[in-house]
C-alpha cells in the first residue's frame, strides 16, 4: 500500500507555511495561528471519505502496550476543522494482537492519505498536500509552548523567521553535530510531553466528570445508600488509600511535565536565537573546551592517548584500592593517567583511543555525541557482580542520564564498554549505534519496566553490534536491528521485555553464538519483520524454535537460543502481507524526528 509523500526543500515548505500565516501585514498573535490554519484547511481538505494510514502516537502506544511505531489502515469519517482533527475509522491492522476502538479522534498530522482511494471523485491530491503542509508546520515550526504566548505580541514576527532559520540550519548541517542532536532531542521531548499532557488532562477531566456523576447518583440514592456498595472498593481503608493515590498520581505527573516543559522552553529559546547559536558553534569549531573541574579553558590539541580515572567521593583506602585496580587493568600499557572529577568532564575532554576507568557509584551524563572513535570505557568491578546483583546498584559503576534525554548514549565509530551498568530508566532509548562497531562485555542495561516503546539498543543500517556476557532487562524492546545491521551475541540474556529482539528486515544478520543466549519472561522473544515466505498466505507465523526461523533466512541467521517463560517465542511477519511497503514504513518511522534526532539530515 502506497501513501502520498512530498519531496520539497525545507525552504519551500517553510515559505508555504509563511504564506498561510500572511494576513496583509496584520499582527498575528499565537492564539490566531490555529485559526489561520483552520481557514486554510477548510478550503483544501475533503471533509469525509478518504482512506489513510494512521501512525499511532507514542503516548497511545505506551498506554496500549504497543510497539512503536504502530500503523493501521482506515478512512476519515469526519474532519473536525476547529481542532484540526479527524474521526478515523480503523478497518485493517498489521498485527492481529492490536485491539483498538473502531472510531478514533486523531490529529490530522498523524494521517498519511493513501494513493489508492475507493472514491475516485475525491480530490485527495490536494488533501494530501494540505495535510503534509500542516504536519510540517506543527512538527518543525510550531512549539508546544507557543499556545501560551502573549496575545499582544506578533508571533509571526517574533518567531517564524527564527524557526525557519533554525530548521534550514538543521537541514543543511550548518550546526555542529552535537548541537544539532541536542536541538532535535529537545524538540522531540517537548512534543512527547505535549502529547502526554493532553492525555493526562483528558484522564483528569474524565475522572472529574465521573466523580460528578457519582455525586449526583449518590444524592439521588441518598435514601438507599446500599445501592452504592458495588462501586465501593472492597477491603476498607487500605483500598481507599490505593484509590486516593491513583487519583493524585496524574496531578503529580502533570506538575512534573509542566516543569520539564518550562526548562526545555528556556533552553530552546536561547538556541533559537541565531547569534547565540553562532557563538556556540564558533566556540566548538575553535576547539575550545571548558574544563569544569578546574574552571579553566583548555586547548583541545592532539596528544598521546590518556587513561582517565573517574571516581566518586569515598574513603582514602577505597581510592587507593581503585588506583591499584586501574593499574592491574592497564597492565604493561604505558599511558599517562588523568584524574577526572566527573564522567561528564572527562567525556568533554577525551579524544580517540583514550581509555576511561569508572569507579563504583552513579555517574550522570547529559548531552549527546560524547563517545569518540576507538575509545573504551571500563567499570572497576567484576562482571559476575554486575550480572548477579539485584536492582540495588549502589556498589556498581552506573551510567545514567542527568536529564530526561531521549537517548543515553550515541555511538558513531568503534567503541568498547566493559563491566558497566547502564540505567536507562529516564530515557526512551539506551544506546543508539549509528555507525561502526560497538562491543559490550559484562554489561547490564536496565529500563523503566513500564514503557512499551522504550528501546535498549538500536542498531542503524551498517552498524555492527557485539555483546558478550550481557544482561538486557525491563525494556519495551531489548534490541532493535534496522535493515543492513549486524549483531553477534554470546551468553546474552534478555528478560522482562515486551519484545526481546526485533529484526526489522530480512537483511539483518544475527549470530547467536553457542546456543547460550536466553530470552526470558518476554511477551515475544523475537519479532522478524518482512520475511519472505513463498507460497504462504498467512500474515504472520508463530514459531517455537530459532532453527525454524533460520529456515526462512539461513544466509543471515546463525546459532541458536533458548526461550524461557515467553508468551510467544518468535513471531514472523510475511513480507507479502505488510500493510505498507518497507520504504514507507521507514518514512513513517522517521517522520517527525523519531529516528532523526541523532542522525544528520541529508
Amino acid at each position: 500500500m502506497e501513501v502520498y509523500t512530498f519531496e520539497k526543500s525545507y525552504l519551500e515548505r517553510l515559505k508555504e507555511a509563511e504564506a498561510v500565516l500572511s494576513w496583509d501585514g496584520a499582527v498575528i498573535p499565537a492564539s490566531q495561528v490555529r485559526s489561520e490554519w483552520k481557514s486554510f484547511v477548510e478550503l483544501q481538505i475533503e471533509p469525509t471519505g478518504w482512506q489513510a494510514i494512521w501512525r499511532i502516537p507514542r503516548v497511545i502506544c505506551e498506554d496500549l502496550k504497543l510497539r512503536y511505531p504502530t500503523i493501521v489502515y482506515g478512512y476519515v469519517d469526519q474532519v473536525i476543522f476547529d481542532e484540526l482533527k479527524a474521526v478515523f475509522v480503523v478497518t485493517a491492522v498489521q498485527d492481529n494482537d492490536i485491539h483498538l476502538p473502531e472510531r478514533n479522534e486523531v490529529h490530522l498530522i498523524e494521517l498519511w492519505p493513501t494513493l489508492k482511494q475507493e472514491n475516485t471523485a475525491l480530490n485527495v491530491d490536494t488533501t494530501a498536500e494540505c495535510v503534509d503542509r500542516l504536519r510540517f508546520f506543527y512538527t518543525y515550526v510550531w512549539m508546544p509552548w507557543d499556545k501560551d504566548y502573549d496575545d499582544d505580541r506578533d508571533w509571526v514576527q517574533q518567531h517564524l523567521e527564527a524557526r525557519i532559520q533554525l530548521a534550514c540550519d538543521l537541514s543543511k548541517n550548518k550546526l555542529s553535530r552535537p548541537l544539532a542532536c541536542h536541538v532535535r532531542s529537545l524538540t522531540m521531548e517537548a512534543r512527547y510531553i505535549e502529547q502526554r499532557l493532553e492525555y493526562l488532562e483528558l484522564d483528569l477531566s474524565d475522572a472529574e466528570a465521573e466523580s460528578d456523576d457519582e455525586a449526583v447518583e449518590l444524592k439521588d440514592n441518598g435514601s438507599d445508600p446500599s445501592r452504592k456498595l458495588p462501586k465501593t472498593p472492597v477491603g476498607g481503608g487500605g483500598d481507599r488509600n490505593v484509590s486516593l493515590n491513583m487519583s493524585t498520581l496524574p496531578v503529580t505527573d502533570l506538575m512534573g511535565l509542566h516543569l520539564r516543559m518550562a526548562i526545555i522552553r528556556s533552553e530552546f529559546e536561547i538556541l533559537e536565537n541565531t547569534e547565540m547559536r553562532r557563538a556556540y558553534s564558533e566556540l566548538k569549531a575553535n576547539g575550545i573546551k571548558c574544563n569544569l573541574a578546574s574552571g579553566l579553558l583548555l586547548d583541545h590539541v592532539d596528544r598521546p592517548a590518556l587513561c582517565h580515572l573517574v571516581t566518586v567521593a569515598g574513603p582514602l583506602q577505597q581510592q587507593i584500592d581503585l588506583l591499584l585496580m586501574a593499574k592491574q587493568h592497564l597492565g604493561n600499557q604505558k599511558m599517562d593517567v588523568s584524574m577526572g572529577k566527573s564522567l561528564q568532564d572527562v567525556l568533554t575532554l577525551s579524544q580517540s583511543n583514550d581509555c576511561i576507568f569508572l569507579s563504583p557509584g552513579q555517574h550522570t551524563i547529559k548531552f549527546l555525541e560524547h563517545f569518540n572513535d576507538k575509545g573504551c570505557l571500563k567499570g572497576l568491578s567484576k562482571s559476575e557482580t554486575i550480572m548477579n546483583c539485584d536492582k540495588n546498584f549502589n556498589q556498581l559503576p552506573v551510567i545514567c542520564s542527568s536529564d530526561e534525554d531521549s537517548t543515553l548514549l550515541v555511538i558513531d565509530g568503534d567503541y568498547t564498554f566493559t563491566n558497566l551498568v547502564f540505567n536507562c530508566s529516564r530515557v526512551r532509548r539506551g544506546i543508539l549505534l549509528r555507525n561502526g562497531n560497538l562491543y559490550l562485555k559484562g554489561c547490564r542495561l536496565t529500563g523503566d519496566g513500564h514503557s512499551s516503546t522504550q528501546e535498549g539498543i538500536v542498531c542503524l543500517p551498517g552498524a555492527n553490534l557485539e555483546l558478550k556476557d550481557c544482561l538486557i532487562e525491563d525494556f519495551g524492546v531489548g534490541i532493535s536491528m534496522r535493515p543492513q545491521s549486524q549483531a553477534e551475541l554470546g551468553s546474552v540474556t534478555i528478560k522482562n521485555t515486551l519484545t526481546g529482539m526485533e529484526l526489522m528486515d530480512r537483511s539483518v544478520a544475527v549470530n547467536l553464538q553457542g546456543s547460550k543466549c536466553i530470552f526470558e519472561n518476554c511477551c515475544v522473544g523475537i519479532i522478524a519483520d518482512g520475511i519472505s515466505m513463498p507460497g504462504r498466505m498467512e500474515k504472520e507465523l508463530v514459531l517455537k524454535d530459532f532453527n525454524e526461523l533460520k529456515s526462512f533466512n539461513d544466509q543471515n541467521l546463525m546459532g541458536n537460543c533458548n526461550f524461557v517463560k515467553c508468551r510467544k517465542c518468535i513471531r514472523v511477519f510475511n513480507e507479502s502481507n505488510q500493510l505498507v511497503a518497507k520504504h514507507l514504513h521507514e518514512i513513517l518511522r522517521e517522520e517527525g524526528g523519531e529516528d532523526k534526532e541523532n542522525i544528520k539530515i541529508a
